[in-house]
């Protein structure tokens, strides 16, 4: 007897879930694209037909004899050959029901992703190109945003230093202004109290000379009138003690007390002339000082004057200068605020920067985790690819045999004869059985 049995299987993924005691090799889960399973998609044809050509695949120390004769152990070899059948079958069938399960896995993947179902392995490339796209535009944006950030420190720092050489010199000029100012303000009221403090001692000093002049006058004016005096009681003296009588000659006699008296007069005249005289220079004099007295009065006053308007000017420029210092303070309450909002922004900046990297290190992470995955997949797909190229190897060379020396059974007995496994689902069926080979008998 021999049979046939072809599958149309749809495409499927192989999984790592199979049933205790299977010898099935474990494979790792993916949620990517199914593997197609059997013959690349296409129907597979499985046909068993010679005891020596299935004894050569399953147990290469049983050979044929000449003619096709078999062995005396030739039940213990169906036995065996029965087992194997049956190993491979329930493989077959576990790996059909992982590809089932794995498929309805993909399925829901798929539908909660919302993406169509395409048996293409450009779906990887998309995602992949996709992500490379944004790992190159993530790195773009991340390059320009340190170029932006080194731009803003760059105009910060120039801004900064701008600003302390503007403010120096500023305060620099305004210095040497208020100095010079100061200064030149200073050196004239110098200058002009030196000029006060001459004309004060110039003053002073004619005062005293001109107290001297008065005393050194009232005194030879003292002198003089004690001399005229003494002068005039002398005479006087004289002329009473003397007892002489002078007889003149004359035609008419002089009277001396006559005389006397103009003399006197005489005297008296020219002490009056030299009073008033005297008197008319000392009131000169006095008014002189009196009118000198007065204008140097008034100079003081007007030096008096003078040195309260500089005062009033010094409070002013006093009250300009703690002004400007208001401001330069104020300046620097903004340079330091504007300061610690640069290094606000900067921070923040910085932690975006942060941020975007370590997006970044999950975005190369997960390109890298899922291109593990696709060579992963694509190892096992090869792998699968060489096992089912392997298999239809092996059935092809099992179908080449002689049909005189073929083993009939057919289909129902040969899963029949599969051991039930525990974990095993039961209700497996195949997903269609394209046709049966009737059992021939050999002539």
């Amino acid at each position: 007897m021999s049979f046939s049995v072809r599958y149309a299987s749809a495409p499927r993924t192989f999984s790592s879930a199979s049933a205790s005691g299977s010898p099935l090799q474990r494979f790792p889960r993916s949620s990517a694209s199914s593997m197609f399973g059997g013959a690349g998609g296409v129907e597979s044809r499985i046909s068993v037909s010679s005891r020596p050509a299935l004894a050569s695949m399953y147990r290469p120390e049983y050979q044929a004899s000449g003619g096709g004769v078999p062995r005396p152990d030739d039940k213990e070899t169906m036995r065996g050959l029965n087992e194997r059948l049956a190993d491979y079958l329930t493989r077959v069938r576990e790996l059909e029901q992982s590809n089932a399960q794995l498929e309805q896995q993909i399925k829901e993947v798929l539908r909660k992703r919302g993406a169509a179902v395409e048996r293409d392995w450009s779906a990887y490339e998309k995602p992949l190109e996709e992500l490379r796209r944004q790992v190159r535009d993530m790195t773009m944006d991340n390059a320009r945003l340190i170029l932006q950030i080194d731009n803003a420190r760059l105009a910060a720092d120039d801004f900064k230093v701008n600003l302390y050489t503007e403010l120096h010199w500023a305060l620099l000029e305004l210095a040497r202004c208020r100095f010079e100012s100061e200064q030149a303000l200073r050196q004239s009221v110098e200058q002009d109290l030196m000029g006060l403090r001459k004309i004060i001692d110039d003053t002073s000093l004619s005062r005293m000379q001109l107290e001297n002049q008065i005393e050194a006058l009232k005194e030879e004016l003292a002198f003089l009138k004690k001399n005229h005096q003494e002068e005039v009681a002398q005479l006087r003296s004289q002329i009473s003690d003397s007892n002489v009588t002078v007889e003149v000659d004359s035609p008419k006699a002089s009277d001396l007390s006559e005389t006397i008296t103009k003399i006197r007069r005489q005297y008296e005249k020219a002490a009056e002339k030299s009073r008033e005289d005297t008197e008319a220079w000392y009131k000169k004099k006095f008014d002189d000082l009196a009118a000198e007295v007065t204008h140097n009065t008034e100079a003081l006053q007007a030096g008096k004057n003078e040195i309260t308007d500089l005062r009033r000017q010094k409070q002013t420029l006093e009250i300009e200068l703690q002004t400007m210092r208001n401001m330069i303070h104020s300046l620097e309450d903004t340079l330091n605020e504007t300061e610690a909002r640069t290094a606000r922004d900067i921070d923040a900046l910085n932690q975006i920067i942060i941020q975007l990297e370590t997006e970044l290190g999950q975005v190369r992470a997960q390109a890298e985790r899922q291109a593990a995955d696709y060579q992963v997949l694509l190892s096992t797909k090869t792998k699968l690819e060489a096992e089912i190229a392997q298999y239809r190897a092996l059935l092809e060379g099992v179908g080449s045999g002689t049909t005189d020396d073929r083993v009939e059974f057919s289909l129902d007995q040969a899963l029949q004869a599969v051991p039930q496994q525990e974990g095993a689902n039961k209700s497996f069926q195949p997903d269609r059985v394209d046709e049966i080979d009737e059992p021939q008998e050999n002539e």
